[in-house]
């Protein structure tokens, strides 16, 4: 992933205090793994990518959670190999 990677929304949303028809994602540190997963304990899948979404991209867990399906899915397909478990020998 380059620096930062941005997303085309179907429509405008609120993000950050700002309507606006995309949303850029950040590369992801270890911490932010971290993050979501202290702040997810017991959340279904849907409920972590929301969470990563919104920690990489800076907006807010309810901002995200105002996206369409459609526009979901297509920030899912940018940040799910983040959320994927490595082998032990640190291969994906």
């Amino acid at each position: 992933m380059t620096d930062k990677n941005t997303v085309l929304l179907s429509k405008s949303y609120k993000l950050g205090g700002t309507n606006t028809n995309q949303i850029e994602f950040r590369e992801p540190k270890l911490s932010d793994l971290i993050a979501v997963e202290n702040v997810a304990k017991g959340g279904g899948n849907n409920q972590v990518m929301a969470l990563m979404i919104a920690q990489l991209s800076g907006s807010t867990y309810p901002e995200i959670a105002e996206f369409s399906v459609t526009d979901y899915e297509r920030c899912t397909k940018v940040v799910s190999p983040f959320l994927r478990q490595g082998t032990s020998d640190g291969d994906a």
